[in-house]
């Protein structure tokens, strides 16, 4: 098994759909309200998706052997991580830390970031905490019903 990381293309928006919404409906979906899916997938189509690496939004992605995607970090303003996944098959294995690494080393290079954020839905919160990152208040719930924890992560200086 070979992963290689690369950054996200335009082209890239389907298989990142894809697997976004297929570890979505696996892992974040059962702990939510019905009302919380419609909006949360229709962030993870392919359209939206494409519009948002366009506007410059960084995804960093994993592909086994180079054909198959599984494993995706997107970044928002070099701060905000706001979308996670790895294949379900393959967590587990490195991929995530190996992803939140080169993303936050992208951030910190691209824009001196010390301090990141997220909004974490339960399921993930271990594996956030593991990464260092901490609470920063309760769980929200937002409009549509979709229950987050914000998390930060502050790099200590010189890192």
């Amino acid at each position: 098994m070979r992963i290689r990381y690369r950054l996200g293309r335009p082209q890239d928006a389907r298989a990142i759909g894809v697997l976004a919404r297929r570890v979505t409906r696996r892992w974040i979906l059962p702990d939510q309200p019905d009302s919380a899916a419609p909006l949360l997938l229709a962030g993870m189509k392919a359209r939206a998706i494409r519009k948002k690496i366009v506007a410059g939004q960084r995804f960093h992605l994993a592909w086994l052997d180079g054909e198959r995607l599984v494993g995706v970090a997107a970044m928002r303003d070099d701060a905000h991580l706001f979308q996670f996944f790895v294949s379900t098959r393959l967590q587990r294995q490195g991929i995530a830390r190996q992803l939140w690494q080169r993303v936050m080393r992208d951030a910190v290079r691209r824009a001196g970031t010390r301090h990141f954020t997220l909004k974490s839905s339960a399921m993930a919160e271990p594996v956030y905490r593991r990464f260092g990152f901490v609470p920063s208040g309760p769980h929200i719930v937002s409009d549509t019903g979709l229950i987050t924890r914000p998390m930060h992560l502050d790099l200590p200086s010189g890192r």
